[in-house]
């Protein structure tokens, strides 16, 4: 018999339910209900209630979402496989196939002692079931949400574990699959369990400056309403609470506390993408417009549809989202919404879908959990076809990366593109928002210099795979060709080379033959720039900094002073007559030689990120002039985190810092600990020291 918590949860569902699914669907759900109760009959949260409380609230979430009966059913049992005796048989038994594999894509699996494993393994299964029914991540998401209402009962240390893991790999995903409600919902949750100082700091300061933010807020409204009645717009103004957008941005270090109160946001809900068009039009001509985006013709990942305007008022800004109701919907949803999405949104999360199909082809579930991560978290662009659809990629990501992104077929046979109409090498570094046409021919086949500058692992592996299959003879060719066009940086071809050459080259390799070399290049398992550079770049002076990047033994290392990289930051390597220069990967100037001499350009990889013996130098703006006092205060709290302090310069109300880190985590750690020490001022790390560029960008 079931306590009264667990009948109020049960008759809440059958509520929401009513409302939407037929009668013998409500039969079904509730006959799943009743089942999950008798499975964890006696089992309880850490909270003290009846577990069965839990999957009966993940329903609820789904069900005000309208999901279908058979997602609603799976929600219900989603624990059944891993926490009970009942098997997958005996749910496909009772409610079919398609529940018990929905149960079992979204089940952990525990069959080794190692439980990272477990952990990678589990995301992999995850991922997998996605990709063969969105549904799985839908209940995931759910799940996870109800999870971290409920964080209150664990300790400490599993509350921040718990929702760092949901900010690492969950709100992404909801980004991903375009449930951008949940996403916000999720992160807004993951900052109060990670750091709550700095939300309650946050908080603190938008209830302090609230009566004014209303006041603002009134007066925006007041004119937007009257701008859509002069002009005869039909449609609903909507205050948006950007809370979660402006603690983001926050929390990123991408503003400070003024800018955080003194920032708005409406929502403005038109009939037709004509009318959105006509209201961007009048707002343009009658406010200060600070930017603008169309989303609507190049939607954003997720499938996010709308015009953007920022526009700039009475000591405030003003952020506008212009869409249809259905963008609204689909913005919010994403994938929940099925057929009934706009086109743009399916082929959107379809596009992210393909990313995340590439992720799961490695035979290591560790190593394709390491890129799933890496996938979600790096910077991306957005790019489209010349009929509008849209291709993620990686910053840094050039005309190769996207012709493989589009097809093999584009890849295998691209010789040029048009980027937004104008004609570029293959090499050329792509932005968001570009319109990219890739121009093929037949006959044309890959180049194993592309290899130097792809960005995605599905280029790289694609070429590597095409010049595997070359016949042995056309590969010694290829790879002769490859390494004479790198040698003339230095003014020199194969035919200058020595026996003292090939031998010094052989030995290194630890080949026996000059055609073995060729192979290897032909392939890709080495790069010929590597080659040049250990025959005539070559300096005794050489430091130890070779042994910190992957396959530079024997070459000669430099950093460049222009970015100056740190240990773990993202790196690509500028080959020159000085040796190996190393630039952090979105470097101007290696964009720049990048345009220019794409060949001389390579990826480069850290071979441990957590190296203690090297030191490096960071410079850091804050945006406070400090007083002596605070300058001795800082040196000690860089100090206590074992980071050096190399120079302290007060100029212009700001405040310039050098300091000598192991790696870029030090950076991190530093800068999150003086914003909370001194008051959440924005610091931000420069490329150069202010010696050198007095107004040098933020990186």
């Amino acid at each position: 018999m079931p306590g009264p918590m667990v009948s109020q949860a049960k008759q809440q569902l059958k509520t929401i339910i009513d409302a939407y699914l037929t009668e013998s669907d409500v039969e079904r759900v509730l006959a799943a209900c009743d089942y999950a109760d008798i499975a964890h009959d006696g089992i309880t949260r850490k909270s003290g209630e009846p577990y069965i409380l839990h999957p009966i609230a993940v329903s609820c979430i789904l069900a005000h979402m309208r999901l279908d009966a058979e997602t609603l059913i799976a929600a219900l049992l989603h624990d059944v496989i891993e926490d009970t005796d009942f098997s997958k048989e005996d749910i496909a038994e009772k409610f079919g196939k398609t529940v018990s594999e929905l149960v079992d894509g979204v089940t952990k699996l525990s069959q080794s002692s190692d439980k990272e494993y477990n952990k990678a393994a589990s995301f992999r299964k995850i991922l997998q079931a996605t990709l063969q029914d969105p549904r799985v991540i839908i209940i995931k998401l759910a799940d996870r949400y109800h999870n971290m209402t409920t964080l209150d009962a664990l300790r400490p240390d599993k509350r921040a574990r718990i929702a760092q893991e949901t900010f690492d790999i969950f709100v992404p995903m909801a980004r991903i699959v375009g449930m951008n409600e949940m996403g916000d919902n999720l992160e807004h949750l993951c900052y109060q369990n990670l750091d709550l100082d700095m939300y309650n700091n946050v908080q603190e300061a938008l209830l302090q400056t609230k009566p004014k933010r209303c006041e603002y807020q009134s007066k925006w409204e007041n004119n937007l309403t009257e701008l859509l009645k002069t002009h005869q717009i039909s449609g609903r103004i909507k205050k948006k609470n950007n809370n979660i957008e402006l603690l983001r941005h926050f929390v990123k270090n991408d503003i400070d506390l003024h800018e955080l109160t003194h920032s708005h946001a409406f929502e403005i809900i038109l009939n037709s993408i004509a009318d959105c068009d006509r209201l961007a039009d009048v707002l343009r001509e009658s406010f200060q417009v600070l930017h603008f985006a169309d989303h609507i013709r190049k939607p954003l990942p997720g499938g996010n549809q709308s015009l953007l305007l920022r526009l700039k008022g009475e000591n405030t800004t003003l952020s506008v989202t212009i869409q249809t109701e259905l963008m609204r919907k689909a913005a919010r949803f994403g994938v929940v919404l099925g057929d009934s999405a706009p086109q743009a949104c399916r082929s959107a999360i379809q596009a992210s879908m393909q990313n995340l199909n590439v992720l799961i082809d490695g035979a290591c579930a560790k190593t394709t959990f390491s890129e799933l991560l890496d996938y979600l978290h790096q910077e991306k662009i957005w790019v489209y076809t010349p009929q509008g659809h849209l291709h993620e990629l990686p910053q840094g990501a050039t005309v190769v990366d996207f012709a493989y992104s589009a097809s093999l077929f584009l890849g295998n046979h691209a010789v040029g593109a048009k980027i937004n109409g104008e004609t570029k090498p293959l090499s050329t570094p792509l932005h968001s928002g570009q319109v990219i046409e890739i121009i093929t021919d037949v006959l044309a086949t890959p180049n194993p210099d592309w290899l130097s500058f792809v960005n995605t692992q599905k280029a790289r592996r694609a070429l590597q795979n095409i010049l595997r299959e070359q016949d042995i003879e056309e590969q010694r060719l290829v790879g002769q060709q490859a390494l004479n066009r790198a040698l003339k940086l230095f003014n020199v071809s194969i035919k200058d080379l020595t026996e003292s050459d090939w031998l010094e080259l052989l030995q290194w390799r630890h080949i026996e033959s000059k055609d073995q070399l060729f192979e290897q290049i032909a392939v890709g398992d080495l790069l010929p720039q590597l080659v040049a550079n250990h025959l005539f770049a070559h300096d005794q002076s050489a430091q130890e900094s070779d042994r910190l990047i992957q396959g530079t033994e024997g070459v000669d290392v430099k950093y460049a002073h222009c970015c100056n990289p740190v240990l773990g930051d993202p790196i690509q390597g500028h080959l020159s007559r000085r040796g190996l220069i190393v630039h952090r990967a979105r470097c101007h100037n290696l964009l720049h030689e990048q345009h220019l001499h794409p060949e001389n350009i390579m990826p480069l990889q850290w071979t441990n990120e957590n190296e203690e013996e090297i030191s490096f130098t960071a410079y850091l703006l804050i945006n406070m002039a400090m007083d002596d006092e605070q300058i001795s205060d800082l040196i000690y709290q860089c100090r206590k985190e074992k980071i050096g302090v190399e120079m302290v310069r007060n100029q212009d109300d700001k405040t310039y810092v050098n300091v000598v880190v192991h790696n870029r985590k030090q950076i991190a750690k530093i800068i999150r600990d003086l914003r909370m020490h001194f008051g959440f001022p924005r610091i931000s790390r420069l490329a150069q020291p202010v010696s050198i560029a007095e107004t040098s960008i933020a990186s």
